[in-house]
Order: C-alpha cells, then structure tokens, then sequence
C-alpha cells in the first residue's frame, strides 16, 4: 500500500468518525487531504464562507499522529494574512473527541 493509499483510507476513517455524509451535510465542508511533513495524514475540511462560523473559522485541519494513535486539531482563518491564520490548535485529542472539539470551537453541528 503506498502512502498515498494508506493517507485515503486514514482520512475516511476520520470523516466517518465525525459522522460521515451527515456531517458534510451539515457544515457543507469541502473536503481534501494530504500527508504533512512528519508523513502523517492530514484531512482538510474547509468551510463554507456564507455562514456564521465562531472565531471566523474557514479550515479545519485534523491530523492522525500515527505513532501516539490520537488527532490534533488545527483551526484557522486563511483569509487573514499568513503569520496570524491559526487561530487555535489542539493536540493530543481522542478519536472520541473529535465531534465534541469540532462542535464546539466551530459552532457548527456534525449531525441532527
């Protein structure tokens, strides 16, 4: 399986965890994903700009630390300029977690 492959299928496991279709269905996120440079794999959820999002949030980064098993949270606001687009990031956070976190710092429900 190649890095890329294994990224895809770490990915989908983390959209599923956040509650699949349902929660693209609700935040209308657009997403993507990419491996960063510790070779972990990085799902980008950016969200939509008509809609009232808490901090002004517009990308959502979550990262798969593969050796600890856990998730970090990236949030930021790519419409500022580059030093200050991270607004807040959060490491070591539990698959479990990963609805709460996203719902509370993005004010956005993952599911009905």
């Amino acid at each position: 399986m190649t890095d890329k492959e294994y990224a895809k299928e770490i990915v989908t496991t983390i959209l599923s965890q956040l509650g699949g279709s349902k929660f693209t269905t609700m935040t209308g996120a657009k997403l993507s994903y990419s491996i960063n440079s510790k070779d972990q794999p990085v799902l980008h959820c950016k969200l939509p700009a008509d809609i009232k999002i808490r901090n002004n949030i517009n990308l959502v980064l979550i990262t798969y630390n593969i050796g600890l098993d856990l998730y970090e949270y990236t949030l930021m606001n790519t419409r500022k300029d580059t030093e200050n687009q991270i607004i807040k990031q959060i490491n070591d956070v539990y698959a479990e977690e990963l609805i709460s976190l996203f719902e509370q710092e993005t004010g956005l429900y993952c599911y009905l």
